[in-house]
């Protein structure tokens, strides 16, 4: 296989799949259950596609200068310990997540690495040198260009997607147990007032997206939105209050209500939300312009576009989701869990 741009990164592509269902098979098989081991939730491990072109190269060094056995098991050591070593500070540092640890086993650094993988990640090294690249070699080789380029873009576009996507939330997400005990507290002291309101709590007898009820939908897209109210250091009063606001109405929009929903119920909740608690301006902007673009006008305050943007993200999921909403969701998990106080008689407003 000539070294060309198109075919690393083809190779890199394939060997990203292909490492994630070799550790899938080896954690599953050891914990009994399915574990996806990797740090994005796609069906891809860089880190073997990255190990898989530094091999590669290896190889073709080892080829041109003729390299022994000893060699090899040096290089092979050096190299793929060294990548394991790089992806777990990677992974500790920057996410916070440890990918795999070795504190219990002898002879390692930080449970990151560990003298008895480094010594699997050799044999593996030779498995592939012997094995696996001459028949990935004779198997991808006749290929079509197109193809691969097709499906080497496609797939590094979602790792890009799904690599964005987690680097976003570990931004915004509380990074200790004390910053998230803090971070819990926070939102809580603004949110209770309202959440024991039962002018809020008749939401959660309403549908809201698919099997999610309308006070569930409500309280998700505020807790998100205090997330990153707070990360860039806005008004988070407002935004929880106006988050938990933003969607108060009682009709079923999926089968009645108002012709154009989507354009009339921002006003509808505004004027359903001043009755409940007195809202300063900022939080009417909020809960007025939360369908922006649909309302033309667009927000005033940055806080009006954070939840604007949580608000689309939020939906855009319930329905693209291949599975129904679940009540164990974490955002709305983690919000039962923080609610106290005993149940008050709910009433329909209308």
């Amino acid at each position: 296989m000539a070294f060309n741009m198109l075919n690393i990164i083809f190779s890199f592509s394939v060997f990203s799949i292909l490492g994630w269902f070799l550790e899938v098979s080896y954690r599953s098989l050891r914990e009994r259950r399915f574990l996806n081991p990797g740090l994005l939730k796609g069906p891809y491990l860089i880190l073997y596609g990255t190990g898989s072109l530094v091999l590669m190269g290896c190889i073709s060094l080892f080829n041109f200068y003729d390299a022994g056995f000893a060699a090899k098991v040096l290089v092979y050591f050096t190299t793929t310990t060294g990548l394991e070593l790089i992806s777990g500070f990677i992974g500790y540092g920057l996410f916070n997540i440890r990918l795999w640890d070795y504190s219990d086993q002898p002879f390692q650094y930080k449970g990151h690495i560990c003298l008895k993988f480094s010594v699997y990640w050799v044999l593996l090294a030779f498995g592939f040198e012997y094995l696996i690249l001459p028949s990935y070699q004779s198997i991808f080789d006749p290929i079509s260009p197109a193809f691969k380029m097709l499906f080497s873009e496609g797939l590094i576009l979602i790792m890009a997607i799904d690599f964005a996507g987690k680097s976003l939330k570990n931004f915004i997400s509380p990074n200790t147990p004390k910053e998230k005990i803090i971070t819990e507290t926070e939102f809580m002291n603004a949110a209770r007032p309202l959440l024991e309101n039962p002018a809020l709590k008749a939401l959660s007898q309403l549908n809201h997206h698919r099997g999610k009820t309308r006070l569930e939908h409500v309280k998700e897209v505020a807790y998100l939105s205090f997330l990153w109210g707070r990360r860039l250091s806005l008004d988070c009063n407002a935004i929880v209050r106006a988050g938990l606001l933003h969607d108060l109405f009682y009709y079923d929009w999926l089968h009645g209500g108002p012709r154009l929903h989507g354009f009339k119920h921002p006003n509808i909740a505004l004027k359903n939300a001043r009755k409940v608690t007195c809202l300063s301006k900022k939080e009417e902007d909020i809960i007025k312009k939360h369908m922006w673009p649909l309302t033309i006008i667009p927000p005033v305050y940055m806080e009006s576009l954070i939840v604007s943007l949580i608000d689309t993200f939020c939906s855009t999921r319930d329905y693209i989701s291949f599975r129904k909403y679940e009540r164990s969701g974490k955002s709305i998990a983690l919000l039962d869990n923080l609610e106290s106080g005993e149940k008050k008689d709910e009433k329909q407003y209308r």
